[in-house]
């Protein structure tokens, strides 16, 4: 019996806890972020890839200020921050407009020997460092002998909190509610003197 009781007390204990969860109600998005990330910021990520892709796509085929002004149109219109920063760490501002600024999170992307993206959440605020790397296209107006990362480019993307406490928060915890409650009705209607009487009864 004590091993059910103590199944019984970790259960209820887990139940709660997955039940609390379905609501408003810390952990918040930042808390849970490194252990489960939403469809709703995968979502976001991808919007930043675009964006990359047409910075650049807009750099190489065009003249490289309009760029800057396809970036600038973006922050205005939908009140996101992005940031163009060079393989050394140093803030783009526009074509032949650099600046040395001490942007450790920058850094860390660009001394790493294989930079990754990196996502964080920080209050109401999406943010990623995206690594850019040399293509082929890129030749025309950087060195071939340059390193393969060109620079950085970082987001800050307001996101709304309530998409996803009301859909995906809600859903997933209610299926892991719902499994535990399963279990707990198991353990609860299990007898284990009762199937070691029936083991020694046909002994």
């Amino acid at each position: 019996m004590i091993v059910k009781r103590v199944l019984i007390i970790l259960l209820a204990l887990l139940w709660t806890i997955s039940f609390i969860q379905i609501f408003s109600v810390p952990p918040y998005i930042g808390d849970i972020f490194g252990v489960y990330k939403s469809g709703y910021f995968k979502e976001l990520e991808r919007n930043m890839y675009v964006i990359t892709d047409s910075f650049l796509q807009i750099k190489t085929m065009t003249k490289p200020e309009y760029a800057w002004i396809y970036l600038h149109d973006l922050q205005k219109r939908y009140s996101i921050s992005i940031t163009v920063y060079d393989a050394q760490g140093n803030l783009i501002k526009g074509p032949g407009m650099s600046e040395m600024v001490n942007n450790s999170a920058v850094m860390s992307v660009c001394n790493d020997i294989n930079p990754q993206p990196t996502f964080t959440v920080t209050g109401r605020l999406y943010n990623g460092i995206l690594p850019v790397y040399r293509k082929s296209e890129c030749n025309f107006c950087h060195q071939p002998s340059q390193k393969p990362l060109l620079g950085v480019i970082t987001y800050s993307i307001p996101f709304d909190g309530y998409i996803y406490y009301t859909s995906e928060r809600i859903i997933l915890f209610t299926i892991i509610t719902f499994a535990i409650s399963m279990l707990l009705f198991v353990v609860l209607r299990w007898n284990p003197y009762a199937d070691i009487k029936e083991l020694f009864d046909k002994q």
